[in-house]
């Protein structure tokens, strides 16, 4: 892919700090510099998104949501979920300009004006339900993306989510709704508690629970034995990717064992995949990911993977450490509940 038909958007929302916070202000900034010190992503135009409309968010949240964010500024600070989940003075306009962030990629991806694209937005989103911020997220933002997808005339959305945590919140906003697929990877066994293999929706989830120390090859067998056949057979207008690096080794919030050169190697087999289902249409939405060097490896991997860039380079922060354990039962088992 031509370096000019990739968009970056980006929200890093310095005023939605609270110190001590893993989810803190400096995390878009190391990747911005991540980008800058690499010689294939230093000169990608970067630009800076428009707030979300009410009308956007509220395809997704409730109105009361709205009004309590609303309402809670007057207490910012303030943690306002047990997570913890935290809000500040300026926090609902950083979630609004998030929102807005993967909405404005949806556009250009809609619009013809990129075939690929990332969202460097914070606070991430996947964890928040219609009802309320839950897991560090105020919006959930690829659920707004993909509404403003269909609001744009792209029917079917296929959204993978290979955050190290369940994306419940999406899960949520799509489980009893058909014309959205949704994927997650994830450690099993942690925050938030969610996303058993057999949780699936209208079958239209797709939940593939992976034990500690799951790392690159559990990664890229699910996209080839779960996503690739299912965007086949789904056919997808729309792959959207909640993007969080938080299931790398070195990430200090869970364990499994994924490697920067690993998620260059995913990126690729999903931009494939878009390539053959979707007309080429596919935007990753920033999540987690709290490790600040593996968090901006992470994504210039990752645009390496969608640009079709080499794979022979050595890892910047090298291999796992620990040997992968086996998830035959769990690739097994997903592709017998949805007939792969």
């Amino acid at each position: 892919m031509n370096t000019s038909r990739l968009l970056l958007v980006a929200a890093p929302a310095p005023e939605h700090d609270l110190e001590g916070h893993p989810e803190r202000a400096a995390r878009v900034p190391a990747i911005r510099a991540a980008l800058a010190a690499d010689p294939l992503t230093n000169a990608l135009p970067v630009t800076t998104p428009a707030l979300a409309s009410e009308a956007q968010v509220l395809r997704v949240h409730t109105a009361e949501h709205l009004a309590f964010l609303e309402g809670a500024l007057a207490q910012a600070p303030a943690y306002i979920d047990h997570a913890p989940t935290y809000i500040t003075a300026g926090s609902l306009e950083a979630a609004r300009r998030a929102a807005g962030g993967a909405c404005a990629l949806v556009d250009a991806l809609v619009a013809g004006d990129a075939e690929a694209g990332f969202a460097l937005i914070r606070p991430p989103g996947h964890h928040a339900p219609p009802e309320q911020a839950m897991g560090f997220c105020l919006f959930n933002n690829v659920a707004i993306a993909a509404r403003q997808a269909q609001a744009r005339g792209l029917e079917r959305v296929l959204i993978v989510d290979f955050d190290v945590h369940h994306g419940n919140g999406t899960q949520d906003v799509f489980a009893d709704d058909p014309s959205v697929q949704f994927v997650s990877l994830h450690q099993e066994g942690i925050y938030p508690l969610t996303g058993a293999i057999d949780e699936t929706g209208v079958d239209n989830i797709y939940n593939l629970p992976l034990p500690s120390g799951a790392g690159v090859s559990a990664f890229l067998r699910i996209a080839d034995e779960i996503v690739a056949p299912l965007a086949s057979r789904f056919a997808p207008h729309l792959l959207l990717v909640s993007a969080g690096y938080d299931a790398h080794w070195r990430d200090p919030l869970a364990g499994l064992q994924m490697t920067t050169t690993g998620y260059q190697a995913l990126a690729g087999r999903l931009n494939r995949i878009a390539h053959d289902s979707c007309s080429r249409r596919v935007g990753f939405v920033l999540e987690g990911g709290y490790d600040l060097q593996a968090l901006g490896s992470g994504v210039v991997a990752s645009l390496y993977g969608l640009l079709g860039a080499p794979t022979d380079a050595p890892d910047p922060l090298g291999p796992a450490p620990r040997r992968e354990p086996a998830i035959d039962d769990v690739i097994a088992q997903a592709r017998r509940l949805h007939r792969l």
